[in-house]
């Protein structure tokens, strides 16, 4: 059994990414990328009095990518399963956008024309907050699963077994034996396969019948066995999710409107 490795996503928190795949994980792949992009948006405007206002607008993306493939691995003297990998990945991001616009006079504040710099335009302030939250979670289960050779297989045990006891010069009565797994493997097979093992031991007691003497204590035995060979399955489940907040505060204070400010503005000229 060869050796495997499972990769690990290690998200960043001030600036996420979605992944582009380049190259799939494993040979067979049953779900593609199915990324969505959810907008909501909103915006409500208040008149506080007539000196001020206030004005806030929401926005709320969302986006979502899924990916899941699976490998399998072959023992190469059989070409039977030795190794399976099934991995999921499955990323979640939302990003909520907050913006308040808040209009405000000079003389609300109690300002007069000295406090700008140019009493003709307003003072802007423009404040900016972030926050950002991830949740990364990765599991990884392996679980060693019990197969069950085909009913072909038991047959062909069958048939060299006879082979071999009938080319037996010695006189020895010829038996067999089926372990639990064999059983459960011919139970399953098809009719004609079931009777096909009928009949090869009509054949092995016709043989037996045949004979003159036997020697019991020197019986021929064919065990049969349907125990097949073991593999391995490692399952890997990663789910990284994402949440970020922005606010911004734009605070717009206006210059005064009074005959001072004029017389202000014209003496500055």
């Amino acid at each position: 059994m060869g050796d495997f490795m499972l990769s690990t996503i290690q998200p960043s928190i001030l600036k996420t990414v979605l992944p582009n795949e380049t190259q799939p994980f494993g040979v067979n792949r049953y779900l593609t990328n199915i990324p969505s992009i959810n907008k909501v948006k909103g915006s409500d405007q208040t008149k506080i009095s007539d000196l001020s206002t206030f004005a806030l607008s929401m926005e709320l993306t969302e986006m979502n990518y899924s990916e899941t493939s699976s490998e399998m691995l072959y023992r190469s003297n059989d070409n039977s399963l030795a190794l399976k990998t099934n991995r999921s990945v499955n990323l979640n991001f939302k990003v909520e956008k907050f913006q308040f616009d808040l209009t405000l006079s000079a003389e609300s504040l109690g300002l007069d024309a000295s406090m700008f710099k140019n009493s003709s335009e307003p003072m802007i302030l423009k404040l900016q907050y972030s926050q950002t939250e991830m949740m990364f979670t990765r599991e990884i289960q392996i679980k060693q699963h019990k197969t069950l050779r085909t009913p072909q297989e038991i047959i062909q045990d069958l048939v060299k077994g006879l082979t071999t006891a009938m080319q037996d010069p010695d006189k020895r009565t010829i038996m067999y034996t089926l372990d639990d797994e064999a059983i459960q493997a011919l139970v399953q097979s098809d009719p004609k396969l079931g009777k096909l093992f009928g009949e090869l031991v009509m054949i092995m007691n016709t043989v037996n019948l045949m004979k003159e003497t036997s020697q019991g204590n020197r019986d021929y035995t064919i065990r049969l066995s349907g125990k097949g060979k073991p593999y391995t399955e490692a399952t890997e489940k990663v789910d990284v999710k994402g949440f970020a907040k922005e606010y911004f505060v734009n605070i717009t204070i206006m210059p005064p409107q009074t005959d001072s400010a004029k017389q202000a503005e014209m003496a500055t000229a």
